[in-house]
Order: C-alpha cells, then structure tokens, then sequence
C-alpha cells in the first residue's frame, strides 16, 4: 500500500517527497500526469495537520494569484489546483534541478554566472506591471542545472509593488536572508530582493550553510565576509557588498543596474594594461562616449577589456602575478590614509609610469590629500591626464557605493576636473555635495548628470529626486 495521497481521482500520481514546508501542513511531492506522464510538483496543505495555519493557507493563495500571471522560462509554470478531502493541491512544472541548498561547491566564475541568471529573473519581475518583490531569496528557493540556469521558486510570500512601496505589517522571509527593511516592517523596494540574493552568493563563496548565514553578519546587521574572499577580485567583492548594505538606498536601486554592473566584471581576474603610447592616441580615435560608458559598466576594467578588442596590447593578470604598477598599489594601499600616505609615498615612489602615477593619485584621494593627488596628476603629458584621472575614479567608486560622501566628494570632483563628461563621476559628486549640505554644486553637477545621461533608470531618478526636492526647498534654493 502506498505512503503517498492518491491523487488518480486528479489524474496525477506521486513519485516522491520532496520536502516540507517549515511552517507546517505543507508538503511538497514529485509527482506525474496520468495523461501527459508529465512531470510536476504538487504542493499540498492539509487542514488537519496540528501545524497547519491560515496563513500557510493564504500563501498557497498569494502563489497561485501571481503565478498566475507570470510567464518565464526559469520560473516554473503553475499548471492547475484541486482541492482534496482535508485540503488544497497546487501544480507546478517540474524543472530537472537541485537547490543550491545541495550544492555549495561552485567555482567563483560559476558563481558569477548564476548571479546573472538570478538577475535576470528579477529584472523580468521588476519590469512585471506591477512590479513584484519575490521576498524569499535563498539558496533552497533557488534550482540550478548542469548549464547553470537558475530558477527561482516558492512565490508564497511575494509581494506586489502597486504603489511606491510594498508594505509588509508582517515580517516574512528567512532569518539572515531578510533585508533590515523587513526585520523592522519598513517599506520594501526593488532593493530589498538584492539583499537577499546577494547573502545567497555570499553562502555560496564562502561554502557556509543557509542555517549559518547569522554568524557573518554582526549586530549591525553588517555582513563581514571579505576576510573570507581576499582571492577575488575586490571590484566583485565592491558589488557584493553593495547588494548586502544594511540601507536601502546604499545598494543598487533595481536588479536591471545589478545586472549591467556585474556583467562586466571579471570575479577572478585584475586587469591590468601594457603601458604604451599608442592607448593615449587609441582614446582620441575611438571616442569619448565608448570610454564613458566603459566608466559606468566598471571603470578601468572595462576600458581595458575594451581595448584588448582592439589589440591593443593589453593582458590579464591574476593575483598573484600582477603588474609593477599593480603590485607597488596592493602594498600601499594600507597605507593610503591621511596619517602614513606621506612616509609611505617617500619610502615606496609609484612607478614612473602613467599607470603609476594614477594609481599614487588614487592613493593620495583616499588619503583625503585631493591638492597632492592633482599635482601628480599635472605632472603628466595632457594625453594622459585623462587615464590617470580614470584610474582615480574606480579607486573612488567604491568610496562612493559605500556612502562615505566626505570623501567621495572630493574624490569625484577632481576626476571630473580630467573626465568633465564622466557621468557617473558627476553624479556621485553631485549626490554627496547634496548629503553634504553643498547644494550650489550639488545642483550644477546633477543638472550636468541629467543631460548626459539619458537612460531612464534608477540613476536618473534618484537625481531627478533630490533636484525637485532642493527646488522646492526655499532655504535649499538660497544657497
């Protein structure tokens, strides 16, 4: 006799558990068309069970009503429900992929590879009208195939975004997977799935179980977890963080610039050029808007990448063998701060090289020294200027990301002193002179941003925020 309901009356028969639902009266089994011999999930909730709750019940409901009008090839297909004598049977297509909860032991590229598929599943629910928040992020919510295609499931606890913001009277979601927002019933955003995602990829890299993600964030609810990833390209571990930052408005404001910014980083790899006259000519003829847009999808990295198309002589090097200019900044880097940059730069001079000299005004930026970081910058040829100043940004970006706005200021000023059309240095100029109550030149360089930048995202609207704000403020408008 069989353990299993009989379900034959629905024309489906059950193959195999497949887990339970940790709130009870819910049970999940393999099942199969009696029809079609079609695979298929079957979820069930049972009334009787000693567990069972309304709200186990309305998350059944919540599902359906979404899936409903859901279309995507990595999100499995609801299929059909039934009721039963002690309660209600969901249908789902049944995709042939393990959890990543299963699997932990994934190689940092492939990593990255199912950090895209992800995204890409969260950028078609933010585009969904109206948008949806999926809410439960984590590795058990997540299938993954031998190709790396993620897919993403148990809808339960989405919420729809049909106003500015998703309310939640109720925090729901997994511990350690939960954005603070949630924790503390705020408003949820765009954002709050990328926390979720991004403790997701932290698991998976630093191979630490779903049940023991609490032990690496502390009680500011911080993730430390750099410690565990000093091999990795820090312009990753920069993005990684910024999908984890406690605030909001720290992270990236919707999956679609998660995206766009991951895609073009190497998660292994430092990427560093060949010194050689002819890239100085090579930015003239290519253009300034192929080098900006080099800027916003991640700095010097992808200006270099963009060059290797060209031929230009340029080459990967991975940690540890990295180039003179390189290697001198990894051993002065700890040292880039207001107090030891001096001595430091006195014992341990840059390379005389365009690339060196870059790499010693980041280091000055960081230090808060902008007049010294200038004055190296001005002892280069005109020609290259420009790629210093280019360097200094992606120092600075993460300064910025991180939301430390005295600095980032500064920093951002002085790279578009070189880089005047480097929109993405105007805008972060523009956001912290506006923190930092500099509205004068908060308004000029979001006003600049806003003409060179076209695109309707997030960016955009966060300028266009805060400049009708300071225009409506009259004690702004005074300044």
């Amino acid at each position: 006799m069989s353990i299993f309901p009989d379900f034959s009356h629905h024309n489906y028969t059950i193959i195999q558990e497949l887990g339970r639902n940790r709130e009870g009266g819910r049970i999940s089994y393999l099942g199969e068309s009696l029809e079609t011999q079609q695979k298929v999930v079957i979820k069930q909730f049972r009334f009787v069970d000693a567990d069972a709750t309304w709200t186990s019940y309305k998350a059944y409901e919540r599902e359906i009503s979404i899936l409903e009008t859901l279309d995507h090839p990595r999100i499995p297909h609801y299929l059909t429900s039934f009721e039963t004598e002690d309660g209600f049977c969901m249908v789902q297509e049944y995709k042939e992929a393990p959890s990543l909860a299963n699997k932990s032991n994934f190689l940092p590229e492939q990593i990255q590879k199912i950090a895209i598929s992800v995204l890409e599943i969260l950028v078609y629910l933010q585009n969904h009208v109206p948008p949806i928040i999926h809410r439960d992020i984590k590795p058990e919510n997540i299938l993954i195939d031998n190709n790396l295609n993620a897919y993403l499931i148990d809808f339960g606890l989405a919420k729809i975004r049909d106003g500015e913001v998703a309310n939640s009277s109720i925090a729901a979601g997994t511990p350690g997977f939960m954005p603070p927002e949630e924790l503390f019933n705020r408003p949820l955003t765009e954002a709050s799935d990328l926390y979720s995602l991004g403790a997701t990829l932290i698991c998976l890299l630093t191979q630490t179980p779903s049940s023991n993600i609490s032990q690496l964030i502390d009680e500011d609810y911080c993730f430390k977890f750099n410690h565990l990833m000093v091999k990795l390209n820090p312009q990753f571990i920069t993005w990684l963080s910024t999908l984890v930052n406690p605030l909001p408005k720290q992270r990236y404001p919707n999956a679609e610039i998660a995206l766009n910014e991951v895609r073009s980083l190497n998660i292994n790899a430092l990427l560093i050029p060949n010194n050689k006259p002819f890239l100085v000519y090579s930015f003239a003829k290519v253009g300034i808007a192929f080098i900006m847009l080099g800027f916003l999808m991640g700095g010097v990295v992808n200006i270099r990448r963009f060059f290797s198309s060209f031929n230009t002589n340029y080459q990967i090097n991975v940690n540890p063998n990295l180039s003179n200019g390189e290697a001198w900044y990894q051993e002065i880097k700890p040292h880039c701060n207001s107090v030891e940059v001096g001595t430091a730069m006195k014992n341990s001079p840059p390379p005389n090289t365009s690339d060196g000299i870059g790499l010693a005004a980041g280091c000055y930026a960081l230090a808060g020294k902008i007049e010294q970081a200038d004055q190296l910058i001005q002892t280069l040829p005109k020609t290259e200027q420009f790629t210093a100043a280019g360097i200094v940004f992606a120092i600075g970006h993460p300064v910025a990301d991180a939301g430390d706005d005295e600095s980032a200021g500064p920093i951002m000023e002085l790279v578009i002193k070189y880089q005047p059309e480097n929109f993405m240095a105007v805008y972060h100029a523009g956001m912290s002179e506006y923190v930092l109550g500099d509205y004068a030149k908060s308004k000029a360089n979001l006003t600049k941003f806003l003409e060179l930048y076209q695109q309707n995202d997030g960016w955009r609207s966060n300028a266009i925020e805060v400049l009708n704000r300071m225009n409506s403020n009259t004690s702004v408008q005074s300044n």
